[in-house]
């Protein structure tokens, strides 16, 4: 939410502190500065020139969400041909193929955000 708030102004001009605070207290519910300094700053993904970047880490945590509850969870943790798969399907052939095209071999169907979601508190379980 912050970086959108901060890179989505049709002038450029924003008040990054003021937003960084507005946005602390309306997501923590916790009041008050966010101590000396600014706490904008101390996101250094944001502020660093990595903004963009920092999603390629949820898009992982999506996926890996989806391989486990997809399969890990169905067929057990210990499961040797679930663990063969996930090894031929998206350890072997590394980038010498889409990503994306290992993920649905080894899910079977085209992935889905539902079990990130769910784990982090956004979605219910259905």
């Amino acid at each position: 939410m912050f970086d959108m708030a901060i890179h989505n102004t049709e002038d450029a001009n924003v008040d990054v502190e003021a937003t960084y605070r507005a946005l602390r207290e309306q997501i923590t519910r916790f009041s008050g500065g966010s101590g000396p300094g600014c706490g904008a700053a101390t996101f250094g993904h944001m502020m660093g020139g990595y903004d963009a970047g920092y999603y390629g880490y949820l898009w992982a945590k999506s996926f890996s969400a989806d391989m486990y509850a997809t399969r890990f969870t169905k067929d057990g943790i210990t499961n040797a041909q679930t663990g063969m798969d996930y090894r031929r399907e998206i350890l072997c052939p590394g980038g010498s193929i889409d990503a994306s095209v290992g993920l649905e071999r080894f899910l079977g169907r085209a992935p889905s955000s539902a079990a990130f979601l769910e784990s982090i508190g956004v979605a219910n379980s259905q």
